[in-house]
Parts: structure tokens; sequence; C-alpha cells
């Protein structure tokens, strides 16, 4: 008799995380490995992916080759809106007799509510919106930084070097913002402007908790920075909310992310009165994302 386990895979710019449950749900495993960003690298992608799923199945005595077992996967992945790096993923070979894979914050979502409608907005690095109702889906956001991610913590980064700039020319005030990043780069304009010149998301979210440790001094730019980033937060659950399919109920919406709980203070009624905590984590989304189209298909 045929045993069928399922995997979840929860892939982003800096760490993958799977996990491996049984046809009743059990958790078999659960392992963090490297990236993957599909529109980064693929062939990184599918190392990290059977990095931790490898550890996993060793764990059980078990290998992907194993006589009498079936593996469906479900994959969030980072870079699946670019069009071209998703069709050149899920066209390529691969083990599984089953494999959806989606957007992570798709995913992140299925696993926020269990399963069920809601939305969820992640706020880290960058910033997107998600939500399902009566099988509709809608993303708000997540084009990328620095045309789009505003409220997030490559955005916050990005305007603390703003601010220390205009403030080294006269253009700004003195603050206490200005100056703590000024000594980060040891004081030094030319180093901030060559650093800047060269640095992608990741090191510009390095910079956001100067903008949060001044915020909670008291620092006047760094506050008028978090409530900025505030309303950008706002702005994706207002366009979540305008796009339910049923307004006669506002859908409940769980923020992830690293900034999130530094951000709370800033965000509208609103959106403020819709929050509730997430379910499941986003890895286990991945195997509903599987588990739901295998029900479908069988019904």
């Amino acid at each position: 008799m045929t045993q069928h386990l399922f995997i979840g895979v929860d892939g982003g710019a800096t760490k993958c995380i799977v996990r491996v449950e049984d046809e009743a749900g059990a958790l078999l495993g659960r392992e963090t490995s490297g990236p993957a960003n599909i529109r980064n690298s693929i062939d990184q992608t599918w190392q990290s992916i059977h990095s931790a799923l490898d550890n996993i199945l060793q764990q059980c005595s078990l290998s992907l080759q194993s006589p009498g077992y079936q593996f469906h996967v479900g994959m969030g992945l980072a870079g699946c809106e670019v069009i071209e790096a998703y069709q050149a993923f899920i066209q390529g070979t691969h083990p599984f007799a089953t494999m959806l894979v989606s957007t992570d914050s798709h995913t992140a979502c299925l696993g926020a509510h269990a399963g069920g409608d809601g939305a969820i907005i992640i706020a880290g690095t960058g910033v997107v919106g998600f939500q399902s109702q009566h099988g509709q889906t809608l993303k708000v956001g997540g084009f990328g930084f620095p045309h789009d991610d505003d409220g997030g913590g490559a955005w916050l980064g990005l305007q603390s070097v703003k601010t220390t700039l205009q403030w080294r020319d006269g253009r700004l005030p003195a603050s206490g913002l200005a100056e703590i990043i000024y000594d980060h780069f040891g004081r030094d304009e030319n180093r901030l402007v060559s650093w800047a010149t060269q640095a992608n998301s990741t090191a510009f979210a390095e910079l956001a908790p100067f903008v949060i440790q001044q915020s909670q001094a008291g620092d006047a730019t760094a506050l008028a920075l978090m409530q900025q980033a505030g309303q950008a937060i706002d702005r994706v659950g207002h366009a979540l909310y305008a796009a339910q399919v049923d307004k006669t109920k506002p859908l409940p919406c769980s923020l992830i992310g690293g900034i999130v709980p530094f951000l709370v203070p800033y965000l509208g009624e609103e959106l403020y009165s819709r929050m509730q905590p997430h379910q499941l984590p986003p890895d286990a989304g991945a195997v509903l994302l599987v588990r739901h189209h295998l029900r479908a298909s069988h019904e």
C-alpha cells in the first residue's frame, strides 16, 4: 500500500524552511537551509530545498527513492512574480508525484489563516500584501526595492541615508538619526556615498534598526519615518480591503515580518482593528496548498 508524504517549502531570499508531514498531518521533521529565491538562482533554490529535505528524510530512514512512498510538495518561493523564472523552475524535472509552486506571500496567507479566507501583510526587508476570499486571490505591492517596498526595512534604511546626506549639505537640520548613521560610516561622507551606490535591499535593511532605535529615543526625524512607514502599510491594507469580494465583514489580517512589532503603534485604526495573530507558519501553508489541490482533484 502506497504511503503519501506531504512536503511544504517556504523559500525566501535568505533562507528556506522545509517541513514533511504524513497523511494524517503529523509533523515528521522541519529543517532550515540556504536561500531559495528563483529570481536569483534556480540551482541554488533546488540545492537549498534538497539539503533541508534530505536531512529530514534521512532522520526518518527514507529517501525520495524509497519504494512504497509518494511525495507531494507545495512550495511558496520568492521570485515567482518573475514569470520567466517561474516557468523555468516548474518546467524542470523533479522527483515528486505532485508539485505545486506559488508565491511565498500566497503560502504565508494560507498558513496565517489555516487555509481559510483572510489577508496578510508581510513587512520585513520589503512589503507585500496578499488576501484570499472565496477562492479569489490578490497581491498588493511586492514589486521590489527601490521602486516599491515602501515602509519596509530597506525603505527605512534608504530614508536614513537620504536624511544623513541632506543634513550634511544643509538641506535638513541635525538629528539623532543622521548623527548615528554618520557615525556608523566612520563620519566619512565619501564612504557613505560609495556604500549606498553599491548597497542592495538587504544591506539597506541593516540600517533599519537605527531608525527604530532613534524613534524609541524620541528623535523627531526617526519618528516621522516610522509614521510614514505605518502609513505605507495602511495603504496596503486599504487596497486589500477595497478589493474584498464581500465588504460586509472585513477579512482578518495578519501582519508578519521582522519590523512589524515596531510599526504597530503607527498603524491606522481600520487596519489595527482587523489584525489577528497568524495560525500556522508559511511552510505549513505550503503543505495546505498541495493538500487542497489533491483534495479538489479527487472530488
